[in-house]
């Protein structure tokens, strides 16, 4: 930086006298014939081409003036068109280029000072020579006679770039610094947010720096955010300046929140195992250790597995309905709304309910050996039982005759074996009921087997009873133990008391439900309906599981396979309503009702999307036709009768729909595929009334 003095060179030309070396400059007209233009050289002033030019004073002495009454001229000051001297040539009208501004002389001699602002520029620019021209009138003739340039200037400082306006932090890039001297060098900071630091000193040209990860920490809830780069010039250990670019960080990608550890633990723990069992404990998810990164916190939490799903840190299951492993996912998010995951998977041991394949009760000798008048009586069992740890399986035998009210004491039955009981004092003559119960640590079932009497083709009880094919022990009864037809008629005064007969051998049981009750093996099934996809008939308590149709009571639930394998579930209600649901997709669908299904039979059940269907004995039956469209969880139903044959149908839903068509010939009916824009298909054909041969 400096200020320096210049003292002018002066010289005019007269356009009709031609240049003259006067010592002088001069402007306008003096006499009338010709017009000066005055020309001022400033020696030295070039050499502050490109410096920073901060003031410029302009001193003048007036020799001379022209004539008139205004006390002051107006000097005009242009560049001239060449420079580095008082002899230049000038163009027409005696002046060059365009006037860079004007100034206020004095009427008569005088020394003045004046702001000339306006010559900055041109300084800057590295010119040295300048002209004064006033052509207007003879009234604005000036003579100055001497002229000094005082300019105050400094050097510029250097403009700093970037290869890249946007950079991600962890990676290079490079800030350029074009000095206009080569001597000079240059120190680069940088702020962002509340962090600042030197990059590097003593730079000529340029340096590669590498924003560090750490600034993430400035904008905890942003993946970018703006910072400033300083670039200070110095000459030597002078600073000439300070200036600066914009440069936006950006947070990597990689820059994740940390999900934590997820750990598991057993709840309600039913079985006493310390170990996941189905059906007795729930699991308990917790989240532990999740933070943010490089300043970022944690804003959600959500775990989710084996379809539950928590909004916290924390997640308890319910009863763990299934076995097999199980895999949870915690994810957390941050406040830049980056995610994180980490999982935990349990093994949930299988577990069911004791199960009998066989279990057979028979007269017998001391030996075990078969005998119909036997005093001993044999138990041969074929048990099931989940082996869990600290499980296992007992089975016991009492027995009571028939005409008692409870049971005696209860002897060890081997499973997979022969068991004689009695010690020689069953009474062949004598009815016994055995209870035979097979448990676990958890479960019972109860088997209720009855020891009829030593066969006998005829016995009479004294006190009037009598009992064909075993001994006589009821009075005032006819105790009949072979299988009865009577060819005429029957007629009956009293009551009848009914019990169920059962082509394997009679349950003992006097109403329906009990004599069903007493065949299913592993007694009423009374747990999630979710898990009975194994093809079967099953006697259930709706009161007591989950996840069955609206209702209550006992009731046959039927599992059937379709041709793509996929359950179908059936509960017919005590009177005779059917409900029905399917399984695809890896889930159950909800139940649906039809009604008067104590007269349906299924005629048809597959998955027709296209072609024809043929009904065997279709054409007998009204019937309901059930189907639905891919990804839907609801079934149509429409009904099919007699007169509806040969005409166009719909299953019609909102704006989802699948036609068909019915057609009939002889006994058996088809259906065919009209359209089906929803990729839909016909599931089942119930005919839900027979009405004709």
């Amino acid at each position: 930086m400096g200020r320096n003095s210049y003292k002018a060179q002066l010289n005019y030309y007269d356009s009709k006298w031609g240049w003259k070396s006067e010592g002088t400059a001069s402007q306008g007209q003096w006499d009338g014939t010709g017009v000066r233009t005055g020309v001022l050289y400033f020696p030295g002033l070039a050499a502050l081409k490109g410096k920073i030019i901060n003031s410029v004073k302009l001193t003048a002495t007036t020799g001379q003036t022209g004539y008139g009454t205004a006390t002051t001229k107006t000097v005009y000051i242009y560049n001239s068109a060449s420079q580095g001297g008082i002899k230049t040539s000038l163009n027409a009208g005696h002046r060059t280029g365009n006037a860079l501004g004007s100034c206020k002389a004095p009427m008569w001699d005088n020394t003045k000072t004046f702001d000339v602002a306006f010559m900055a520029a041109s300084i800057a620019a590295g010119y040295d020579t300048y002209c004064i021209y006033n052509g207007s009138s003879y009234t604005d003739y000036l003579k100055w006679t001497a002229v000094t340039l005082e300019v105050d200037w400094q050097e510029p400082a250097t403009q700093p770039s970037l290869s890249a306006a946007t950079v991600e932090m962890g990676k290079a890039v490079t800030i350029n610094t074009p000095a206009v001297n080569n001597a000079y060098r240059h120190t680069l900071r940088y702020a962002f947010g509340g962090a600042s630091g030197t990059i590097a000193t003593g730079i000529a040209s340029s340096v590669s720096w590498t924003p560090p990860v750490s600034l993430a920490n400035q904008i905890p809830s942003a993946t970018a955010g703006s910072g400033t780069i300083y670039c200070d010039t110095y000459s030597g250990s002078t600073l000439l300046g300070t200036k600066s670019v914009s440069i936006t960080l950006t947070v990597p990608g990689s820059v994740v929140p940390s999900a934590g550890t997820l750990s598991a633990a057993l709840a309600e723990d039913t079985s006493g195992t310390g170990l996941y069992v189905k059906g007795m404990g729930k699991a308990k998810l917790t989240l532990s250790g999740a933070s943010g990164a490089y300043g970022s916190s944690i804003t959600s939490y959500t775990i989710t597995g084996g379809g539950w799903t928590a909004t916290n840190g924390a997640l308890t299951t319910g009863t763990l309905a299934s076995a097999g492993n199980i895999t949870f996912t915690a994810t957390v998010t941050d406040s830049r709304g980056r995610k994180a995951s980490t999982t935990r998977t349990i093994s949930v041991i299988d577990y069911t309910k004791p199960g009998v394949a066989v279990c057979d009760v028979y007269r017998c000798d001391a030996d075990g050996n078969r005998k119909k008048a036997g005093t001993y009586f044999a138990v041969e069992i074929n048990a099931s039982y989940s082996a869990i740890t600290g499980n296992t399986l007992s089975i016991t035998a009492r027995y009571k005759k028939q005409s008692e009210s409870s049971y005696g004491t209860a002897a060890n039955v081997t499973n997979n074996g022969k068991t004689v009981i009695g010690g020689g004092n069953i009474g062949a003559s004598t009815t016994y009921d055995v209870l035979v119960t097979v448990a676990d640590k958890y479960n019972s079932l109860p088997i209720l087997r009855t020891l009829s009497t030593k066969s006998v083709l005829q016995s009479f009880k004294r006190s009037a009873g009598a009992a064909i094919g075993k001994v006589a022990e009821l009075a005032n009864w006819l105790d009949v133990a072979w299988n009865t037809r009577i060819r005429g008629n029957l007629q009956v005064d009293g009551t009848i008391s009914t019990i169920i007969p059962i082509t394997s051998g009679g349950t003992g049981a006097t109403s329906r439900g009990s004599a069903l009750n007493n065949l299913v093996i592993g007694d009423v099934y009374s747990g999630d309906l979710n898990d009975l996809k194994t093809a079967g008939t099953y006697w259930v308590d709706l009161s007591n599981c989950q996840n069955g149709p609206a209702g209550s009571g006992y009731g046959p639930l039927e599992v059937t396979k379709s041709t793509t394998n996929n359950p179908l579930q059936r509960f017919t209600f005590y009177n005779g309503m059917l409900s029905y649901r399917t399984f695809a997709n890896g889930r159950w669908y909800d139940w649906r009702a039809l009604p008067n299904a104590h007269t349906a039979e299924t005629l048809w059940e597959g998955s027709l999307k296209t072609g024809t269907a043929t009904i065997t004995n279709g054409a007998k039956y009204a019937y309901l036709i059930v189907g639905g469209w891919a990804g839907s969880n609801e079934d149509a139903i429409t009904q099919i009768i007699p007169v509806g044959w040969g005409t166009h149908m719909r299953l019609t839903s909102a704006d989802k729909w699948l036609a068909y068509q019915c057609d009939s010939s002889g006994a058996n009916a088809s259906i065919t595929i009209l359209s089906n824009p929803s990729g839909g298909s016909i599931a089942w054909v119930w005919g839900v009334n027979r009405y004709k041969e």
